[in-house]
């Protein structure tokens, strides 16, 4: 589907429910306080609630349940947002595909949908198929001109190397925002918050987690995957790599600590959530970014940025 279109179907309301990543919400908490600050920010107030649970990804992932087991899971999750009324916005590509692909799958079997429901009915909810699913990416870029507007730290003077993830760009036959072989959508809201982008061979390529090889073949294929990605990173020696999956960010950013630890290289390139980037852009406290949680240290690139904000304030002044 053409971009304009999913863009045109894409609403943006004043209140979202915001889905929790697991990993984001344990490894990467700064991902969660971000999306609020900013999203603040813009006038838009995102609400969790406590009844939410793991999307159920991980358990059909790694082959531990049927997809036909985790769908009351992932039907209870979306139930807990149609009650209040509120579309989901989600931060990570796995809970992404798993909401919005078993919703899909729901809506257009009613005979499944039934079955799903009256496993539900024995909690007392029911699944209604009755709010959107977006990913942040898509709702940062329907936004594009107003962030563009509340900038008031610009990325100016800053190269940043940009990781979609394979189950955002390769996983939607829907509602992809972006075409899957030449993505750009990233690209061009850090050039709207006055980034640069650092091109590197390996940016469309995936992470190596792919959850069940980051289990049974981690030493064997994922391991070595992640090290061809940040050579070619490194070659590229981008301020930051920017992802939209906490999946993604952990691989990127915890492997680089291990291999630097095995004397495999050196790598030290943070990497930066797309919402974490947002908020440096617009002014949210940079404590509650959460840039201390990553593994990966952001010493250098505050330094620099903050070198930066100075100097444009002295041109400005």
């Amino acid at each position: 589907m053409a971009r304009q279109q999913v863009l045109e179907k894409t609403k943006v309301s004043d209140r979202m429910f915001l889905f929790q990543p697991c990993v984001g919400s344990n490894k990467y908490p700064g991902l969660i306080t971000s999306a609020t600050e900013f999203f603040k920010k813009l006038g838009i107030e995102l609400v969790t609630s406590d009844d939410q649970t793991c999307c159920g990804g991980f358990l059909t992932f790694t082959n531990v349940a049927q997809p036909t087991s985790t769908m009351p899971a992932v039907a209870r999750n979306i139930a807990v947002a149609e009650e209040m009324g509120l579309d989901i916005l989600t931060l990570c590509n796995g809970c992404h595909t798993f909401l919005t692909e078993f919703s899909h799958f729901m809506n257009d079997r009613p005979p499944v949908k039934n079955v799903v429901n009256v496993i539900l009915s024995m909690i007392g909810r029911e699944y209604k198929g009755s709010q959107d699913i977006y990913h942040s990416l898509e709702i940062i870029y329907k936004l594009k001109e107003k962030i563009r507007k509340n900038v008031t730290r610009s990325l100016s003077g800053m190269r940043f190397a940009t990781h979609y993830g394979c189950h955002y760009l390769n996983g939607f036959k829907k509602t992809a925002l972006d075409d899957p072989h030449m993505p750009t959508i990233m690209e061009e809201l850090i050039e709207a918050m006055g980034g640069e982008i650092a091109e590197y061979g390996e940016n469309r390529t995936c992470c190596g987690t792919g959850l069940t090889q980051i289990i049974i073949n981690k030493e064997t294929l994922s391991l070595p995957h992640t090290k061809m990605k940040l050579d070619n990173l490194n070659a590229a020696e981008p301020d930051a790599v920017v992802v939209v999956c906490p999946y993604c960010l952990a691989q990127i950013d915890r492997m680089q600590q291990k291999l630097n630890y095995r004397g495999s290289g050196e790598y030290k390139v943070p990497v930066i959530h797309l919402v974490q980037l947002v908020g440096l852009a617009l002014g949210v406290d940079v404590v509650k970014l959460g840039f201390d949680a990553h593994a990966i240290s952001f010493k250098n690139f505050l330094k620099k940025f903050e070198s930066v904000q100075a100097k444009a304030e002295v041109v400005d002044g």
